[in-house]
């Protein structure tokens, strides 16, 4: 994938003290891609032209604020297609993603290893 939905460089940051694997950043943006849709079609089935921060699966499950900003805002246009998106969807998918790798971060090491992988997403 050219067009990626996620900073790359930005998920070593989120990832800490972790070396981070070659597949995490495809497969963290087909989750996003993935969240997007999913956003997308529960706006749609509530009536709705525009997708929310509300839209996005998992957002009330993750906590805190996020400092580093994964998501290239206008890359989600292109994802949402024929949807408005308002202002505090990517913040919202922003939130989930950090929290999705903090998540893998803490399987791998789990699993006793010190380089997160697509798998632990």
């Amino acid at each position: 994938m050219s067009d990626l939905v996620v900073v790359k460089a930005k998920i070593k940051d989120v990832a800490k003290d972790c070396n981070v694997a070659g597949d995490m950043a495809e497969a963290l943006d087909k989750k996003a891609r993935d969240m997007i849709t999913d956003a997308v079609k529960r706006a749609e089935d509530n009536g709705r032209k525009t997708v929310m921060a509300k839209d996005v699966p998992f957002f009330y499950t993750a906590s805190g604020k996020s400092a580093e900003m994964l998501v290239v805002r206008s890359k989600i246009k292109d994802v949402a297609k024929d949807c408005n998106v308002a202002g505090d969807f990517a913040d919202a998918l922003n939130k989930v993603l950090n929290f999705c790798v903090s998540k893998a971060v803490e399987r791998a090491e789990g699993n006793g290893r010190k380089t997160v992988m697509a798998k632990d997403l």
